[in-house]
């Protein structure tokens, strides 16, 4: 078989572009220090580095549910006990009432303080996250106490790992409303100059059993938010063992990388120079 110019030099063309192509991806995995950039670099690789991305993103969602559930609880918490502390005032006052030697102004005295903590007791009902109201169950948007509970007993709920939920409101329809109403109550005995201390003592036990219940639910919030805390530190340490998986997955030895640039580099001059001794001087070049 004849072998003509034209055959050498498609040759050497096409060999010239194979040592560039590959020269190109020794420079592209050594600068962006990633082993698979594209499905086809290594589709096994690929795969294991979509689905440890897709895991990643599934984590960074559950940490930042958490940290939104750990926001929720704090401040539910803090109005929990800005609650209780209203309440235990109210109960001081209901026992100095409930003393027939004190004079009516001392009691009407001590009614005004009452009534000052039920507004006091209505607002912390009304507490906000953000522009959410915390108490009032699904109906976020508008306050729970207004002229009467009007909120529900929905639960709100985050996702905080795979198919594990945690409820991060506190319905308050029952706790407040029972607590608002003992404090009108109260105010109302004391100002009654009808009743007797005996008549607002009684009031003292009712006190008492809404103080308890206001207590138990704030450690149930305490408890939810422990559980907030290990579930972060958890996920965290599983946020960072997939970033290494992914590392390794993807990233490029960049020791070998260097070496199979240089590798390309090489084969890429041997080329050139190759073809510079295999390209054949033609008539024209004889005639210039």
């Amino acid at each position: 078989m004849r072998i003509t110019n034209m055959m050498l030099t498609n040759n050497l063309l096409r060999n010239m572009y194979t040592n560039l192509r590959g020269l190109e991806r020794a420079s592209d995995r050594l600068s962006s220090q990633k082993e698979v950039r594209r499905p086809s670099d290594d589709p096994v690789r690929a795969v294991t580095s979509l689905a440890l991305r897709s895991s990643l993103g599934n984590v960074g969602q559950y940490i930042k549910n958490i940290s939104d559930a750990q926001s929720w609880l704090e401040i539910t918490e803090g109005a929990l006990g800005n609650a209780i502390d209203v309440l235990q005032r109210a109960r001081e006052l209901a026992v100095n009432g409930s003393t027939d030697t004190i004079p009516q102004g001392s009691r009407l005295a001590l009614a005004q303080e009452v009534r000052q903590l039920r507004e006091q007791l209505i607002q912390i009902a009304n507490t906000t996250h953000g522009s959410r109201y915390i108490f009032g169950g699904t109906r976020t948007s508008k306050p729970p106490y207004d002229d009467g509970w009007k909120g529900n007993d929905g639960k709100i709920e985050f996702l905080i790992s795979p198919e594990v939920t945690i409820q991060v409101n506190l319905p308050g329809g029952d706790l407040f409303s029972a607590a608002i109403d003992t404090l009108e109550q109260l105010a109302g005995l004391l100002e009654d100059d009808t009743k007797s201390g005996t008549d607002v003592s009684t009031v003292i036990g009712e006190l008492d059993e809404i103080l308890d219940n206001f207590i138990a639910k704030r450690g149930e919030i305490g408890a939810k938010t422990n559980r907030m805390e290990r579930s972060l530190d958890r996920l965290a340490g599983t946020e960072i063992s997939v970033i290494e998986l992914l590392s390794k997955a993807e990233d490029a030895d960049i020791a070998r990388a260097i070496i199979d640039l240089k590798a390309q580099e090489n084969a890429y001059r041997v080329t050139l120079a190759a073809g510079a001794r295999i390209v054949m001087p033609t008539l024209l070049d004889f005639l210039r």
